[in-house]
């Protein structure tokens, strides 16, 4: 077996779980949820009872909720968890559900029978796992996409959210061709989550009037970039290490494509 396929075959959940000190209760009202995703960053959370898992709920139930229903418990939002993993099961297993579901984490429970929470497992922690060990001789050319999702920096904030909402993406780079040079360039990255706390999504949910300034106000720059000739294990390494999720690829200056968690972590899955 390739050492690094072996890497993750011998682990197990509980190897890469984080403990379980954040979540919501069914009682809750929504406004605490929200507050809890904007201090923390998730997106998705645990709902527990007595310390028993009993659903999740995501920022997008949050933000259909108006200020004037902001009484709504977080019962009335909550969902099904659509994976729920236990603390042996086999970690190649729980990445491959983790990809195929398109999911942020997964709660970990005590035993089927028991659905005491007990921690979570969060593509960053897997991530982190991989960056200790060998990895596939392979490099970010291998794995990247090519064809991306991209907005403009005058592109309104309203209209970078309904591309998130349209394509499922978290992440989009803001770009800007360079004329002078005859390229384009990456010149900064948004996420799900600094829209979010831009402020701009819940008013024009509630008033159709909501404040819609240019994405370049939001963004985050300098992006944080990689060479596609770059090595599997540095993509890994720097996106555990600063905490992110996807990285442009730029070549000579140029904007060629985006490497995410989950290009880099299917390789290792054999």
């Amino acid at each position: 077996m390739r050492a690094y396929r072996d890497l993750l075959a011998k682990a197990r959940v509980g190897d890469v779980m984080n403990p379980s000190s954040v979540s919501v209760s069914p009682s809750d009202l929504v406004t605490r949820a929200r507050k809890v995703m904007r201090s923390t960053g998730l997106h998705t959370l645990p709902v527990v009872a007595e310390g028993r898992l009993e659903g999740i709920i995501t920022i997008r139930e949050i933000l259909r909720v108006t200020s004037t229903r902001s009484n709504i418990p977080v019962s009335g939002l909550m969902l099904p968890p659509q994976l729920a993993v236990v603390p042996e099961d086999d970690l190649i297993q729980l990445s491959k559900k983790i990809i195929a579901l398109d999911v942020p984490l997964a709660p970990v429970i005590r035993s089927p029978s028991d659905r005491t929470l007990v921690g979570l497992v969060r593509l960053e922690g897997l991530l982190n796992y991989l960056a200790g060990g060998p990895a596939p001789d392979l490099t970010v050319r291998d794995v990247m996409s090519r064809n991306v999702v991209t907005c403009d920096p005058e592109d309104g904030i309203l209209k970078v959210w309904a591309r998130m909402e349209e394509t499922g993406f978290s992440g989009i780079p803001v770009t800007r061709y360079n004329r002078q040079k005859h390229r384009e360039e990456v010149i900064g990255m948004v996420t799900r989550m600094d829209v979010i706390k831009s402020g701009a999504i819940r008013p024009v949910q509630e008033s159709g009037k909501g404040r819609n300034p240019p994405v370049e106000s939001i963004m985050r720059t300098p992006p944080i970039t990689i060479s596609p000739d770059a090595k599997l294990k540095r993509a890994v390494s720097l996106m555990a290490r600063r905490r992110i999720g996807r990285l442009p690829v730029v070549e000579r200056g140029a904007f060629v494509g985006i490497v995410d968690r989950e290009d880099v972590i299917k390789p290792y899955l054999g």
